[in-house]
């Protein structure tokens, strides 16, 4: 239990740091996830989707194959239902997975070290741009609805967010 200890982030400096440790260590793995099953993140973006066929048709200086609404929310009966696929591919996971390691990585830097006004900063957009994320796909994208699975990462990016904006002048000096 010392060793263990010992790695921790100090307990004097409140509990922040272990926060940013614990959601540091999950983001990892769930990186590290993507990269070997599409299951969990299939929970998370559960939204069904078919072709968007209501883009006006290509021009010299529009294809319609190269718009973010190439596809469009799927009705859950008729025929829409039949063709309904969702948007988690193997690329998109791996993507997904590179940024949440990448996040990972920051607030378990900026766990040890939140003293250091770039390092809180970067922590703290770490959150804001995963809060921006999840309500982007689920208010304008609807590849998410807030329930179950998807309740962790609103909670984490927001009350991250929330909890290191208010704490800047504890932690900085």
């Amino acid at each position: 239990m010392d060793k263990l200890q010992a790695f921790l982030p100090s307990a004097e400096k409140g509990y922040l740091p272990y926060y940013l440790f614990v959601v540091s260590v999950v983001a990892m793995g769930n990186a590290l996830q993507n990269y070997a099953t599409l299951h969990y993140t299939r929970r998370i973006y559960n939204g069904r989707f078919v072709a968007n066929h209501g883009l006006p048709p290509a021009t010299k200086g529009y294809n319609p194959e190269d718009s973010t609404r190439i596809v469009k929310p799927a009705s859950s009966t008729g025929k829409d239902a039949e063709k309904a696929r969702d948007q988690v591919s193997p690329l998109a996971a791996r993507l997904f997975g590179a940024y949440t390691f990448m996040a990972g990585i920051i607030r378990f830097y900026a766990c040890y070290q939140l003293e250091n006004p770039a390092m809180y900063q970067l922590a703290i957009w770490t959150h804001v741009i995963a809060a921006i994320h999840f309500t982007t796909e689920m208010l304008a994208f609807k590849t998410i609805r807030f329930s179950g699975p998807q309740v962790f990462p609103f909670v984490a990016g927001y009350g991250g967010a929330i909890w290191m904006l208010m704490q800047y002048n504890h932690y900085v000096q």
